[in-house]
């Protein structure tokens, strides 16, 4: 007769079977059919920088045009229109913030805050320029660590002494070619992805080019990514692309090199930045004011006003009330856009 097994023999082998199942990972046989195994968790690819997405699209086959933007609403304009990347200039941040010209009045931090505001709100690398990102490689590291953190994918920085800058170029002076190199080190130094551009401008002080390309071939020796000169012609470029050996940079849109994928190849410019049209825009405003203060009305300078459909696609009006609908709040009404 089997005897009745008891309390303390009841737990040894409880203990025993559990044990044994978390050893081989499997149940005890008849407990029933064997779990599927799980597959293995795919590896997620890493995040791709600001920094190295414009990279990639300096080392691309095709002229990187960089339109210049004002604001976040520019730039998400020219995301619509389908640009690769943009260019936001110090003078914008003087024109923004202090309604003033180009002449350096904003400082370098300002500037990063400004751009910064931007980037994160677009998807496209912006290609800021930072003046001369600082007084010293001391504060340029600084800098450069804080603009890649803050999502600036390039960076283009000058060799312009402060009061050249300051008087708007009527007092001539650059930096000795030293102490820019040491510059570039600092950034290069303190950078991760983030592309690193070099203007040149010896020409300010004694208009010689042959200096702008002796300093610009150091300046691309020393790690700039790409160097931004300004040349008469384009076959100047041409020969100052077998000088300098990296990409170069200049601002297109004008008479003298067309924002043209065709232009720009020609004279072996890899990257070309617009200027801001801050002043077509305000010229624009300019007249709606003139015919409120006349007549009462915008009539005529509203037939010029961007169409509702790309107005609401600069401003993620769909994304935004899809949003919406998720947290259980109602799209926005119409007269609100």
């Amino acid at each position: 007769m089997a005897r009745k097994t008891n309390r303390r023999e009841f737990v040894q082998v409880a203990g025993l079977a559990a044990s044994g199942f978390m050893a081989t990972g499997r149940p005890l046989a008849g407990a029933g059919p064997e779990p599927q195994a799980r597959p293995a968790p795919q590896a997620r690819p890493a995040p791709s920088t600001m920094g190295a997405r414009f990279r990639a699209l300096l080392s691309g086959p095709e002229p990187l045009v960089c339109p210049g933007a004002y604001d976040v609403l520019t730039a998400r304009l020219i995301e619509t229109h389908g640009f690769k990347s943009m260019f936001i200039g110090s003078s914008v941040v003087n024109q923004a913030l202090l309604a003033l010209p180009d002449q350096a009045v904003v400082t370098v931090s300002e500037i990063i805050d400004y751009v910064s505001i931007i980037a994160s709100n677009v998807d496209i690398p912006v290609l800021a320029d930072v003046d001369d990102f600082g007084a010293t490689p001391l504060n340029i590291y600084r800098f450069a660590k804080e603009a890649e953190r803050r999502g600036i994918g390039c960076a283009a920085f000058d060799d312009r002494l402060p009061l050249n800058r300051a008087t708007a170029y009527s007092v001539p002076g650059v930096y000795p070619k030293a102490r820019m190199i040491d510059n570039i080190h600092a950034a290069a130094d303190a950078r991760t992805d983030m592309v690193l551009i070099a203007r040149c401008l010896a020409p300010t002080p004694n208009n010689s080019y042959t200096e702008m390309l002796d300093r610009a071939a150091a300046y691309a020796e020393a790690g700039a990514d790409a160097v931004w000169i300004g040349l008469p012609t384009a076959q100047d470029y041409v020969k100052a692309a077998g000088t300098i050996r990296k990409p170069l940079m200049t601002t297109i849109g004008g008479g003298n090199m067309p924002a043209t994928a065709a232009a720009m190849k020609a004279a072996r410019i890899s990257v070309g930045n617009v200027g801001s049209m801050v002043n077509i825009a305000l010229g624009a405003i300019d007249k709606a004011l003139v015919e409120l203060k006349a007549t009462g009305q915008m009539t005529a300078a509203a037939k010029g006003a961007l169409g509702r459909e790309t107005a609401e696609k600069v401003e993620q009006v769909a994304e935004l009330n899809a949003r919406a609908r998720k947290y259980n709040l109602p799209s926005a009404s119409a007269p609100e856009r």
